[in-house]
């Protein structure tokens, strides 16, 4: 279940419902940097940078291959309790106003039932199209995404 819209100032967003929950969820590019130590570290004693780890083998993207299919026996349980109610869906709506390359503009939001799911998505479909800066939804709770929110990196201009 995914959307497009394009709202008054240009941005195009896409709104999904996610099946896979947040902490199943691959990282993203930014956020493989951010999570990986050390950041580019100087170590004394040596002439150069240590490397960065997301390829090394202790790194996020061989640890991925050896935690998914533990994870992927969990999956089954998680959409049957959403199909009980007992655990929310998650929507969406996610934008790219600076590139892939950068961070997203993100709104995610947890809704209890598969047909509040629907309407919901329809309210925020709506509510992106009319360009209301952050939707509040009438059968959905507004959910901070902390990965979502990362300091800059060294050597940018925030540090």
């Amino acid at each position: 279940m995914k959307r497009t819209v394009i709202g008054p100032s240009g941005l195009r967003w896409t709104v999904k419902r996610l099946v896979v929950p947040t902490g199943m969820r691959p990282l993203t590019g930014p956020e493989l940097l951010h999570v990986t130590m050390p950041s580019r570290q100087v170590v004394e004693g040596i002439d150069r940078r240590l490397p960065d780890a997301y390829g090394g083998w202790t790194g996020p993207y061989p640890l991925a291959f050896v935690f998914f299919p533990v994870m992927a026996l969990f999956l089954p349980f998680v959409l049957l309790a959403r199909r009980q109610r007992w655990l929310p869906w998650t929507i969406e709506a996610r934008t790219y106003p600076w590139g892939r390359g950068h961070p997203p503009i993100v709104f995610s939001y947890a809704v209890r039932g598969g047909a509040e799911c629907v309407v919901a998505m329809d309210e925020l479909v709506a509510a992106l199209e009319r360009g209301d800066g952050r939707p509040v939804l009438s059968g959905g709770e507004h959910v901070r995404e902390p990965r979502s929110e990362f300091p800059p990196m060294r050597g940018s201009r925030g540090l």
